[in-house]
C-alpha cells in the first residue's frame, strides 16, 4: 500500500504550500505529492490525471478537503467512483469515506454537495458584484486594464509610422502582436 497526497488550488496566484505541508504531517512521502494550480471544475486536471495512472488497488489518496478533488458533485462522484473501482481509498483530512456502507455514501454526497454549493456561491456573488458595478459605475469594465492610454496610443501611431512593428513594440514594451491590432495590421 502506498499513499499519495493530491494538491489543488484554483488559481496560479494561489499557493499550494499549506495543503502540502499538512499532507506530509499526515506521512505522505513528499515525492508522492501531487500538487496543481488550475480550477477544479474539469476533471482533464494533468496532475490528477497522472496520479490516477499511477495508484493501484490497496493505494491510498489523502487530500485536505474534498473540494481539492473537485468543485461540482458530478465530479467528485465519478473521482471517487473509479478510485472505488480501483479499490484506492480516499481521506480527506481525517475522514475515510467507505461507499460500501450507507453512512458512507450519505456523507460522500452530502460534503460533495456542499463543495458544489460552496463554488455556486462564490460564482453567484461575482456576477452580483459585477452587475452592480455595471449599473452604478458608467466607466466599468470587465477584463484586465489596458497598458495603452489613449496618448500613447497616439504616440506609437506617430513612431509606427518611421519604424516597423517589432521596432514599435520594442520601443514601447508591448509585443509585435498588440502593435499590429492597434494598426490593424496582422503581426510580421
Amino acid at each position: 500500500m502506498t499513499r499519495y497526497g493530491y494538491a489543488r488550488v484554483s488559481t496560479l496566484k494561489q499557493d499550494l504550500q499549506e495543503q502540502i505541508d499538512e499532507i506530509v504531517a499526515k506521512g505522505v512521502n513528499r515525492d508522492n505529492i501531487f500538487a496543481e494550480k488550475m480550477t477544479g471544475t474539469k476533471s482533464d486536471r494533468p496532475q490528477w490525471l497522472k496520479l490516477m495512472k499511477k495508484v493501484k488497488p490497496g493505494d491510498e489518496i489523502l487530500v485536505t478537503k474534498l473540494d481539492r478533488l473537485g468543485r461540482s458533485l458530478r465530479i467528485i462522484l465519478n473521482e471517487i467512483d473509479e478510485l472505488t473501482a480501483k479499490q484506492v481509498s480516499v481521506t480527506v483530512g481525517n475522514m475515510t469515506f467507505d461507499k460500501g456502507t450507507p453512512t458512507g455514501k450519505l456523507m460522500l454526497n452530502v460534503m460533495a454537495s456542499f463543495a458544489e454549493f460552496e463554488r455556486d456561491m462564490i460564482v453567484d456573488r461575482m456576477q452580483g458584484g459585477r452587475a452592480y458595478k455595471r449599473k452604478t459605475d458608467p466607466k466599468y469594465r470587465e477584463g484586465r486594464k489596458r497598458r495603452l492610454t489613449p496618448a500613447m496610443v497616439h504616440a506609437m501611431r506617430e513612431y509606427y509610422k518611421t519604424h516597423t512593428q517589432k521596432e514599435t513594440a520594442k520601443a514601447f514594451n508591448i509585443s509585435p502582436r498588440t502593435v499590429g491590432n492597434y494598426m490593424g495590421k496582422p503581426c510580421k
